[in-house]
């Protein structure tokens, strides 16, 4: 588990406004609108699965599904959307007979404040420089 990227979901509240949204109401930020409730417990699944190790987090749409209570349906939505908005960028690699792996996920965008607070995810990154 990677605490900067825990720390980093609980603090997101807002995500950029995609084209299929509903347009802003006058006194909104055209840009800008509050995260959903369930693509915020979506993240912060996804961020709590996250290991300093490896870089990244791998949980299935069913175990997402599982620990948050969603639909796994659901939970397919909430991914595109906040990949779509870059909260986390997905890659997809195959097995050596051709299936597919769970989804990795990389939290490109969390800010040096909250990694450099994280001690375990700091130590990963000083094996990597030497």
């Amino acid at each position: 588990m990677s605490l900067s990227a825990r720390n980093w979901a609980w603090d997101i509240h807002w995500r950029w406004r995609l084209p299929s949204d509903p347009p802003a109401k006058p006194n909104e930020d055209p840009k800008m609108m509050p995260l959903h409730p369930g693509e915020k417990l979506t993240l912060l699944c996804i961020a709590e699965h996250e290991n300093p190790v490896e870089g990244c987090a791998y949980p299935s749409y069913q175990r997402i599904s599982d620990q948050t209570g969603l639909n796994v349906r659901t939970v397919q939505r909430h991914v595109k959307t906040l990949a779509a908005v870059k909260a986390f960028r997905i890659e997809r690699q195959r097995r050596a007979g051709g299936q597919w792996y769970s989804h990795l996920y990389y939290f490109d965008n969390i800010p040096d404040e909250y990694r450099e607070k994280d001690k375990a995810w700091m130590g990963q990154q000083e094996g990597f420089a030497a």
